[in-house]
């Protein structure tokens, strides 16, 4: 069975790969764009995917929302949990119906997949299947999640399962509104409401790196 981690790491891979051995063949905006895409996934800030991006990588695409249909088709496990009342942690919504609320707002936290949604607020944190985002990002979705707390909505934090990306920013958020003292907390109050969470190693070594320095901040 291919996992979903395998497809979705060919992302950064493939356009990597194409741009090393064709700079000199293909066109210079061609490998930059690959370059780019490497780099920093497929997504624009407004989460959607630029035609050029859909179009170099177009059976990726299609093998990514094909397992994800089917994934989805046969599990058991829901669209989204609520992790607190105002925190929710799920999978990529492909639709309008798999997102909590009318008033939720929506955290990406994938770089491949789009927005199919129209919450009242986005903000995208692009991260590769299995990374972890880095403090600058996780700060960034804490102060935002925050804002639209204040604002009377809910969040709701997405990758592509709701499993690994999601929880560590899901994790961070719950350590700076001192729901959890620590990762490892914040993972178990996670998986309480959504069994299949998990941070591997290098997100849980991240939110626990952010977490420090954040501790460090505080006290100078």
């Amino acid at each position: 069975m291919i996992h979903l981690s395998t497809i979705v790491a060919t992302g950064s891979l493939i356009p990597a790969a194409l741009a090393i051995s064709g700079r000199h063949a293909l066109p210079r905006f061609i490998t930059l764009t690959l370059a780019h895409i490497a780099g920093t996934g497929l997504l624009t800030p407004q989460g959607t995917i630029k035609p050029l991006n859909l179009s170099l990588l177009w059976p990726y695409h299609a093998a990514l929302r094909t397992k994800l249909a089917l994934q989805r088709a046969v599990s058991d496990e829901p669209a989204w949990n609520a992790v607190t009342p105002h925190y929710f942690i799920g999978a990529w919504p492909s639709e309008q119906a798999l997102v909590p609320a009318l008033n939720a707002s929506v955290l990406d936290v994938t770089c491949e997949l789009p927005l199919q949604v129209q919450p009242p607020a986005y903000l995208s944190i692009p991260v590769w299947d299995t990374h972890c985002p880095t403090p600058a990002q996780l700060d960034a979705a804490v102060l935002w999640a925050e804002r639209q707390v204040a604002a009377g909505r809910t969040v709701l934090v997405h990758c592509a399962h709701g499993h690994g990306r999601s929880a560590a920013v899901l994790a961070a958020i719950l350590i700076a509104r001192g729901v959890a003292e620590t990762p490892e907390e914040a993972e178990a109050l996670m998986r309480a409401q959504r069994p299949r969470v998990k941070l591997n190693a290098r997100q849980r070594r991240g939110v626990e790196l952010w977490a420090r320095s954040r501790d460090l901040k505080r006290t100078e």
